[in-house]
């Protein structure tokens, strides 16, 4: 087991410290000092939630405000883990009356500032994402700031707004506010009120809330609208709050435009300005592509329907991460996508999978047949596995294309990592340009599509993207975000094809230009859309998305009049905005940094406010510290430094003194020591003395968690005889400090319990398959808390024809 402290860049001496594993919250205040929220200290009093999705586009605007149950002046660190996929667009804090908002300033500019305050003893604040630069940047979801100050008995509002795409995935699409902590344990809101509108230009076949917790009641329903409340005290955010819902499809797929053009001209700021003087207009183009012929909609959290019998069988070879970033939450969700997917295998499929680190271990030295006893034994050859330093991707990935290259059915090559690779071609587009080459030297039916599943806070999404352009598909979770969404749209898609040649095309020449879809692959069932800008506004245009043939064609043409005006829909020239962003990301990941695309992203990042990885909100003071847990016998401690640093030296609450090794390949310090097994639970300080290549030294004391006990858990079932294909009804107690609650059988997905106010339970249900044997099999319900321990109860259960 690994402890991983980051510290962040030049602030090695006051101590910034950035968590390995992200927060899932949508605002936690901590107050200074302590390891996670106390509402004796800080409470939340009242938190108000304003969602507004719009063809696919999600507004989220978040308000807080907490109040101090101390009478002396507090301090707080505010953090705030971003929805997977979401950019931020807004922050704010209030002083009293006064509502102070964030800056959009240029990265370095904002690191200089920052810099400087502190000199003063002026403690400033950074919201950015990352701690190391633009780099580490493009794969950081968080954000946090400093709270300061919090009067004694008084009150203090924070206020965020983020903008996410919400995809469609046969024909269902699927909204989370990410509530459930990962990290601490569940918030407390004294009133909770949530606000969700749902604008559509198709018609809305179905509108659901998921879970439990949030009932929401429906205000307003129209096909075309909806618009659901929620009102509560006292509310436990033990669970997200999720909504999914259905479109229906037109007969003919029709094309649908969204318009924003505001003609004030700016004033001549920054370093870079858009060439010629016009100013441009923004546009939208979305298609709904038919569902396939028979396909039903599976709703939210549903496993994917099995592949029909007389579907083409198919070579699957599945590359499993195990290196030591892959610990814990990633690890557990990796794993679940990997028996999903394994468990949709027949018979006549044939797969491998080969878990990799810094080397490389195959279930089989050939392709194994699909049947549910060999996936089984392979599931449990992944089970019995260890996490090791270090991740060979570039020779996992050859070894995929080796095995695919010697299969005979439609290969697919299965990546499920962080994307982190330390061996061998480790820079992005290097990587992605050799796998691509290695793949183009296979003969055309023996190149596989690429599957990539990434998971992970700090997820290397760049080379994942680059990777699935190989004809794949990815998808990406962080840590803690609902997964069931996004793992059956994932997994649905293996054996179909996307709409070949899917494409807009505009007209007159000269009227519309840098236009991008929004969608690598567009799949019968799901929104392909597009963003551009248009340069002559008031002026007959057309719009016209072409692509595939037989069923899957589309032909879908709208004739528009840009609008000379139209202020009101800021997100799509926002979505345009990203859309550029990325593509310059994409250039400067293929052929390194220069001056003019970097602040061309400046640019962009300003004008229409949200935070790439060259730029930060400058908001509210910030110090991030969150301890990390230990449990007893943990043998490694890892710290991540500025590159100035020379040399660290851990002293430890136990009189060990250990000085820490760098690791040129993991950039990384590294020590192995025991805690001691008498050692009692509780927090516990170690101090950490470090050297700069100029000579200072900077001490700093950190806080880890030692927790030794494993949850309980006691399983409560009605029966335990079942029929092939009945439902079983789980519901179990385990301890207060229980994290996750998961229930696995053989032949079954697993199944992730949640607790159940009305039953006073964790609840789940599971389908027995109506194809399994009779006999009796062990149902295994794992529980894991937040310090990693797991408590196991199994139960027997009798299937009979």
């Amino acid at each position: 087991m690994a402890v991983v402290l980051k510290f962040a860049r030049r602030l090695a001496a006051i101590g910034c410290l950035l968590p390995a594993a992200l927060l899932a919250e949508v605002g936690v205040l901590i107050p200074s000092g302590a390891e996670g929220p106390d509402p004796q200290k800080l409470a939340l009093e009242e938190m108000r939630v304003e969602a507004r999705i719009e063809d696919q586009t999600a507004r989220v605007r978040i308000l807080q405000i907490y109040a101090s149950r101390q009478p002396a002046v507090q301090e707080g660190e505010w953090v705030f883990g971003l929805p997977s996929g979401a950019a931020v667009s807004g922050f704010a804090v209030w002083d009293d009356v006064r509502r102070i908002p964030g800056v959009i300033l240029e990265r370095k500019r904002a690191q200089e500032i920052y810099e400087s305050l502190k000199a003063q003893a002026i403690d400033p604040g950074l919201l950015q994402q990352g701690e190391y630069g633009p780099e580490e940047a493009r794969r950081n979801q968080v954000f946090s700031a400093k709270v300061v100050p919090i009067p004694g008995y008084g009150f203090k509002r924070v206020e965020v707004e983020y903008h996410e795409r919400i995809p469609v995935s046969d024909l269902r699409g699927y909204f989370a506010l990410p509530l459930r902590p990962e990290a601490y344990q569940a918030q407390t809101a004294g009133k909770l009120s949530v606000r969700l509108e749902l604008l559509s230009s198709h018609a809305i076949a179905d509108f659901r809330a998921r879970g439990r917790r949030f009932p929401l009641t429906i205000a307003e329903r129209t096909p075309n609208r909806v618009v659901a409340t929620f009102e509560g005290e006292n509310v436990t955010f033990d669970e997200d709050l999720a909504v999914d819902y259905a479109l229906a499809p037109p007969q003919q797929p029709q094309l649908t435009t969204l318009f924003y053009r505001d003609p004030t001209p700016e004033p001549p700021t920054g370093a870079w300005r858009p060439p010629g003087s016009a100013i441009p207009g923004y546009f939208q183009a979305s298609v709904l592509l038919p569902g396939a012929a028979g396909a039903t909609v599976t709703p939210a959290g549903e496993g994917p329907p099995a592949p029909r019998d007389d579907s083409p069988a198919r070579d699957v070879v599945a590359l499993f991460d195990a290196s030591l970033s892959m610990q814990w939450e990633k690890l557990d969700r990796s794993f679940r996508a990997l028996e999903t997917l394994l468990l949709r295998l027949r018979p006549a499929d044939r797969f491998n999978v080969i878990v990799f680190d810094s080397e490389l271990r195959p279930f089989a030295p050939e392709l194994q047949p699909g049947d549910r006893a060999t996936v089984e034994r392979a599931l449990d050859f992944v089970r019995q596995g260890r996490i090791r330093g270090g991740t060979a991707l570039e020779q996992a990935l050859g070894a995929g294309l080796a095995q695919a290259a010697r299969g005979s059915a439609e290969p697919y090559l299965a990546l499920l990592s962080d994307g982190g690779a330390t061996r061998g071609r480790i820079r992005n587009a290097l990587l992605a340009d050799w796998y691509a080459a290695e793949r183009a030297k296979l003969p055309p039916s023996r190149r596989p599509r690429t599957f990539v599943f990434g998971v992970g806070d700090d997820a290397n999404l760049p080379l994942l993207e680059a990777l699935a352009r190989q004809d794949g598909v990815w998808e990406h979770v962080r840590s803690s975000e609902p997964i069931d969404f996004k793992l059956t749209s994932f997994v649905g898609k293996l054996g179909r094809r996307p709409v070949e040649n899917l494409r807009l095309e505009t007209a007159p020449g000269g009227a519309f230009d840098l236009v991008y879809p929004l969608d690598a692959a567009a799949f019968a069932g799901s929104m392909a859309s597009w963003v551009g800008r248009y340069l002559l506004p008031g002026r007959e245009a057309v719009l016209r998305a072409l692509g595939g043939s037989g069923p899957t064609a589309v032909d879908a043409e709208a004739r528009v009049t840009p609008p000379e005006q139209a202020p009101e829909k800021e997100q799509v020239a926002r979505a345009w905005a990203q859309a550029r962003v990325d593509a310059l990301l994409d250039q400067i990941d293929r052929n390194g940094e220069d001056e003019e695309t970097i602040q061309e992203i400046i640019y962009w990042s300003k004008k229409f406010t949200f935070v790439t990885p060259y730029t930060s909100f400058l908001a509210a003071p910030r110090s991030l510290l969150r301890p990390r847990v230990i449990r007893p016998g943990d043998p490694v401690l890892r710290i991540h430094t500025d590159e100035s640093i020379v040399s660290v030296t851990a002293l430890f609450p136990f009189g060990l003194v250990k000085p820490l090794r760098f690791l040129d390949d993991e950039n990384v310090w590294q020590t192995r020591f025991l805690a001691p097994k008498d050692m009692a639970d509780g927090r516990h300080a170690v101090r950490l003395v470090l050297r700069d290549d100029q000579g200072r030294v900077f001490r700093e004391e950190k806080t880890f968690l030692i927790a030794s006990r494993p949850p309980t858990v006691r399983a409560r079932l009605e029966k335990t005889q079942f029929r092939r294909g009945e439902t079983v009804e789980l519901k179990v107690s385990a301890s207060r400090s229980t994290r996750t609650l998961t229930a696995r059988m053989y032949g079954v997905p697993p199944v992730s319990l949640r607790w159940n106010e009305a039953a006073k339970a964790n609840t789940g249900s599971l389908t027995i398959p109506p194809d399994l044997p009779a006999g009796e099999y062990e149902l295994r319900l794992t529980a894991e808390d937040f310090a990693h321990n797991i408590g196991v109860e199994e139960v027997t259960l009798a299937v009979v024809p």
